[in-house]
């Protein structure tokens, strides 16, 4: 099977579904692209999962709906149904999942989002929410690891794994108290990909 995800979070994906007993589902896509480059879904949807995707610029794509994606929106586009979330805006990430744990009925077996590796492994941080965020493809985007974490427990997830420090996988408690095995160790360092962003840009400490 072609692997059409950024850094190979495909075969986890599959794998740990496989494992929990979701072989078909319906998942979100939450900042989609154009739902085949680097995407975390298009292999589900290949096995006959059922979809929702959305992104700020689908680029024509036919199966990904073109949508702003802001907290506001989510209870529409998050359904109850949701058996796996991915989330990568590139910016409001932490501000629209708390969005899903606290405003849908929704509550996904797994989830994979996108952190912001810049920071001390012990630091939750987030950008602060704007509605109308663009990424500058620079540092300012996102949440760290220790945000994302301290946001999953409030809400029932456990911290399963990091893929190439850069995407989350959350399991739900049940799947991981049921499965422990899919728990790996964190192995985490700070990364700094991108250009630095402009001095004036502000960060909300959470701890």
């Amino acid at each position: 099977m072609k692997d059409f995800s950024q850094n190979g979070e495909q075969p986890v994906i599959l794998e740990t579904l496989a494992a929990i007993g979701i072989e078909k589902g319906h998942l979100v896509d939450l900042g989609a692209g154009d739902g085949v480059t680097m995407s975390n879904s298009r292999a589900l949807l290949d096995k006959g999962w059922t979809g929702d995707l959305y992104d700020g610029d689908p680029k024509g794509a036919k199966d990904v709906t073109k949508q702003w994606i802001t907290k506001e929106v989510i209870p529409a586009l998050v359904n109850c149904k949701c058996d796996f979330l991915n989330l990568d805006t590139d910016g409001n990430d932490y501000w629209l999942l708390h969005a899903v744990y606290e405003h849908t009925a929704a509550t996904p077996a797994l989830i994979v989002c996108e952190i912001n590796p810049i920071f001390q492994r012990d630091e939750a941080v987030v950008m602060p929410y704007n509605e109308t965020h663009v990424w500058q493809e620079d540092q300012y985007y996102g949440m760290s690891l220790a945000a994302a974490e301290q946001l999953g427990k409030q809400y029932g997830y456990t911290l399963m794994h990091l893929h190439a420090g850069i995407n989350a996988f959350f399991l739900r408690n049940d799947h991981a108290q049921a499965h422990p095995e899919l728990i790996r160790p964190i192995e985490y360092r700070q990364k700094f990909d991108h250009k630095p962003h402009p001095p004036g840009k502000t960060w909300t400490m959470l701890n």
